[in-house]
């Protein structure tokens, strides 16, 4: 593959001291030609607006997805069609259950949207882009904790979250989320239908894709975990510091696309934060490397066990990284 997206954000200077709902001060979109190594900026938000708390917006682009011909990319409280190559806004929506929103996805012909922060999927109708389900991640009632007459927009934050989910997609015959707080994913039609990612590892986990057959997910410590969709068994862990010469921290791992062979998997740069749980993995390290202080993309051959190349970012382009994503195909 030539080019691949990068969605994410830039780090507000005091974003540690501001608190949670505050880190981020712009939202960025890469594109890097993994052929020359260039990269460049192509899209870009730093102001909030309407649909934002007053000050400190929390301002990135989370996980969004691919359609033909354009990008839907979501931001902590809005989501948004994005026409590909010239990324003219064609389309957005905005609703007060929104909140630290970190999926987008469209499946099965309907758009459905992680908010985390209200610990819910919502599903919508794709033309009207008017919701049909609210999904609890917990397969509880969807507002046994939250309130439907709350503009969740305009507050910085609601953690402790109960699940955290972070990413939605489907695998048979169910629409599945990964949960960051139990460290699995479930079907959200009936959670007892479990995957359990973690083991009780006490990590953060991520993504959900599905590619020949069996699912991949990551975990922050730098592990791609297989999962047999069919039984949910886990079927293979792959440690990807097993492919460095050294065991050094490469930064917060979340974000996995294939091309063929090829899966490429992003670091986001670590950043303080007051959660030290979150962070307890890198002790288990016996050096830090300086990569850790730098977002990266690196490209493995997973059925070889080998890393095929790393593009490091400067401190300029971005620092947390929620997905990659293939360049959309412009045939009409």
């Amino acid at each position: 593959m030539s080019k691949i997206l990068i969605s994410g954000g830039i780090e507000r200077e005091n974003g540690h001291e501001l608190g949670e709902g505050k880190y981020y001060k712009g939202a960025r979109l890469l594109r890097l030609d993994t052929g020359t190594g260039k990269v460049e900026v192509i899209l870009r938000k730093d102001e909030g607006g309407e649909n934002y708390p007053d000050e400190h917006p929390n301002l990135q682009f989370t996980a969004g997805c691919v359609v033909e011909g354009g990008i839907w990319l979501p931001t902590d409280t809005e989501v948004g069609l994005y026409s590909y190559p010239d990324l003219e806004l064609k389309r957005s929506f905005s609703f007060p259950f929104f909140h630290n929103i970190h999926h987008i996805n469209v499946i099965d012909g309907e758009i459905f949207v992680v908010s985390t922060g209200l610990d819910m999927v919502i599903r919508f109708d794709l033309e009207t882009l008017q919701p049909l389900q609210f999904m609890n991640a917990e397969g509880k009632d969807a507002w046994f904790r939250f309130s439907p007459k709350v503009d969740y927009r305009k507050i910085h934050s609601t953690r402790p979250h109960d699940s955290h989910p972070n990413f939605v997609f489907k695998c048979g015959d169910c629409y599945w989320v990964t949960r960051c707080t139990q460290e699995d994913a479930v079907c959200l039609s009936d959670v007892s239908r479990r995957i359990d990612i973690s083991r009780g590892r006490n990590i953060s986990v991520h993504d959900g894709v599905l590619y020949e057959g069996l699912l991949y997910f990551t975990t922050v410590d730098g592990i791609v975990v297989v999962a047999d969709p069919e039984s949910g068994k886990i079927v293979e862990d792959i440690n990807l510091l097993d492919f460095e010469p050294r065991r050094m921290v490469k930064g917060w791992c979340r974000g996995l696309m294939f091309d063929g062979d090829v899966a490429y998997i992003a670091y986001s740069r670590l950043r303080a934060t007051r959660n030290k749980g979150k962070i307890a993995w890198i002790n288990k390290f016996v050096s830090r490397d300086q990569g850790a202080r730098y977002a990266s993309v690196a490209a493995y051959d997973l059925k070889r066990r080998k890393k095929l190349e790393e593009w490091v970012f400067g401190e300029d382009l971005i620092h947390a990284i929620y997905t990659v994503l293939p360049e959309p195909s412009t045939s009409r």
